[in-house]
């Protein structure tokens, strides 16, 4: 998967008095830069070199190397670093301290909390279709002074949710106006872990999110005139309601996508022609990992059925009437 390289050559200070016993040597003042990676190149705009213009930096000083019962001591927090005009820009400078010093980083900017002891986590909650963004995370644990900048490899933290529809039946047109996932985790916890994949994610497990992507007349997911009931159409040729960022997640029972479209042989336009009109679901079974793309693939049904006429002609019957008549002037 294509790396997309920032070389982001902010310095970070410190001010204040307070913190001049952290310098290892105050004539010999190191200045933290950083480097970021965006790794696995995936609207919810879609993270690009061009697009990845801000993230958001804590770090932390720690006396010993990083670990579940290490305490964390604010030494960076929330440092937004902002690229203006093909440069890296921030407000503050920092300086290398004597000890350790662990980073964490998130693109949009999340809230950290931090337990007692152990790695930050952040709470997450999943916003409607047109709210959804590519969030990023990164982290590196136990860095010292170092002239080299601070390597900060972004990992995607969602999974990328896509569709594509192909149709059952030749000769005839599809139009998809509404898209529903229902019945799967819209909010959860991240939880840092230094690793090269950044950290996990942990869900409430009440499946309560449902996410709906409306296709209003004129911007409609059609099938035109089919032909090959093999082919495929993709939505992500609508940029704004294409794809979806969820959490990653191990599918419960009860999720599932629900896709309202019509269906009518091609050239027909009166609603009369409709052979069908309406909404249809199907469940969604597997597991959904952070950084990765799904794409489901629905097959609509015209619900068609030909008309034939079958003609019948019934037998003459064996018995004969005789009636008289007389004919008169």
């Amino acid at each position: 998967m294509k790396k997309i390289l920032l070389a982001v050559t902010a310095a970070l200070a410190i001010t204040g008095c307070s913190q001049n016993e952290e310098f290892e040597n105050a004539g010999q003042k190191a200045e933290i830069n950083f480097g970021s990676i965006v790794g696995n190149s995936t609207r919810a705009a879609i993270m690009t070199t061009d697009g990845f213009e801000t993230f958001t930096v804590n770090g932390y000083k720690t006396s010993d190397k990083m670990g579940d019962a290490v305490s964390l001591a604010s030494f960076m927090p929330n440092e937004v670093v902002t690229k203006t005009d093909g440069a890296w820009k921030h407000a503050n400078v920092f300086y290398w301290p004597s000890n350790y010093v662990q980073f964490f980083a998130t693109s949009p900017q999340q809230t950290l909390s931090l337990p007692s002891k152990g790695y930050p986590t952040f709470d997450y909650t999943v916003g409607g279709i047109a709210d959804q963004k590519d969030l990023l995370v990164a982290n590196q644990i136990d860095k010292q002074k170092s002239e080299n900048a601070v390597e900060l490899k972004f990992q995607h933290a969602l999974t990328q949710v896509n569709f594509s529809i192909k149709g059952d039946t030749k000769g005839f047109d599809y139009k998809v106006t509404n898209l529903t996932i229902s019945g799967v985790d819209g909010t959860g916890t991240f939880k840092f872990d230094g690793t090269a994949t950044v950290g996990a994610w942990a869900q409430d497990g009440k499946a309560a999110g449902t996410y709906t992507a409306t296709y209003a007349e004129g911007s409609e997911i059609t099938l035109i005139n089919v032909t090959d009931l093999a082919a495929t159409t993709k939505f992500d040729a609508n940029p704004t309601a294409s794809l979806f960022m969820l959490l990653p997640q191990t599918l419960k029972a009860g999720a599932k996508v629900a896709i309202t479209y019509t269906a009518a042989p091609t050239g027909k336009t009166d609603v009369t022609d409709l052979t069908f009109t309406g909404t249809k679901e199907v469940a969604l079974t597997g597991a959904w990992i952070a950084g990765q793309k799904v794409r489901y693939t629905l097959t609509l049904s015209s619900d068609a059925k030909e008309i034939t006429i079958t003609p019948t002609v019934s037998e003459w019957g064996t018995s004969e009437s005789d009636t008289p008549l007389t004919p008169s002037n």
